[in-house]
């Protein structure tokens, strides 16, 4: 009869394979797709756009390219397509790229300043608002954060993640909210009693001022929050007692933990936003590749133990 605890261990190296089989398939055809489109645009790196007669035919054709450059992360070439576009056709579509990239390539102040010019033309471009009010929560301008929120609300669009983003944003850098925005959320609590889809930012901060309450409001579903508190050493006996709590929906890697030598694997974690897909290694608020607001998701990933112990947050 076999070991059980070496079955075990054997499953879990058959779903590590076919995982690895699956990402790797998936990283080739990207691989691929990516090296076809860089064939395609070295057939364009010496091209001097300046010499280009500008029609309808050679502006599409510009535009396609400069898109091109733009999924391949070739921000600057992107970019100086657009400029050399713009000296030459005035256009707010084409400020509006050329914003974008400037926000994109990390070019705050300036994708700011042409912003304001697109704004002047269309006081309530949705996008360029958007923007604008991304990179106030970057500079901790809060007051236009609020402002802008309002002009969303002025053309019918209630932005809930933005509005308890902003007042978790003011409330923990100690900000005084005393307009009408925020007249009645005063603490962390009050804004998820508003919003209860910040429930993981709140659970954070309970786990900085009140681990009990924040074990009390994670019991039964405590695998989505165990990065939050897996190496501390105040976890209760109703979540772990020398092994982990198993719930109907308790995922596959924390009861293969509990079968595991605790000086043989561990957990690690990473987050994949549910609106683009991408995964990061660090959790966000706002995802960095999409810019949406609370749609991070934890994965729990089997590893070897590295052997951290007793952390108090």
């Amino acid at each position: 009869m076999r070991d059980p605890l070496f079955q075990l261990i054997l499953f879990v190296i058959i779903i590590l394979l076919t995982v690895l089989i699956t990402v790797g398939i998936g990283k080739l055809r990207e691989y691929l797709k990516e090296k076809e489109l860089k064939n395609f645009l070295k057939d364009f790196e010496y091209l001097e756009i300046e010499n280009i007669k500008l029609d309808d035919s050679s502006i599409e054709a510009l535009f396609l390219l400069a898109k091109a450059y733009y999924k391949e992360g070739e921000y600057e070439k992107a970019l100086k397509i657009y400029l050399w576009i713009n000296k030459n056709i005035k256009s707010t579509e084409i400020l509006k790229e050329i914003a974008n990239l400037y926000f994109k390539a990390g070019f705050l102040e300036k994708a700011k300043n042409i912003a304001y010019q697109v704004l002047k033309i269309k006081p309530r471009d949705k996008e360029m608002l958007k923007i604008l009010l991304i990179i106030d929560e970057k500079f901790g301008n809060y007051k236009e954060i609020i402002d802008i929120i309002e002009i969303f609300e002025e053309l019918g669009i209630d932005l809930q993640k933005e509005k308890a983003n902003a007042l978790l944003k003011y409330i923990q850098n100690g900000k005084n909210c005393n307009v009408e925005f925020c007249e009645d959320v005063k603490t962390v609590e009050d804004i998820y009693k508003k919003y209860p889809f910040i429930k993981r930012e709140y659970i954070e901060f309970l786990f900085k001022t009140n681990p009990k309450n924040a074990y009390e409001l994670i019991a039964d579903e405590y695998h989505k929050y165990i990065d939050l508190f897996f190496n501390r050493n105040d976890i209760p006996k109703n979540i772990k007692d020398n092994k982990w709590k198993i719930y109907k929906n308790t995922p596959f890697e924390i009861k293969a933990l509990n079968y595991l030598p605790s000086n043989l694997a561990t957990l690690e974690f990473e987050y994949i936003c549910s609106n683009c897909k991408k995964i990061f290694p660090i959790y966000s608020t706002r995802c960095p590749h999409c810019n949406e607001l609370f749609t991070e998701e934890l994965i729990l990933k089997l590893s070897e133990n590295k052997i951290v112990e007793n952390i108090e947050l």
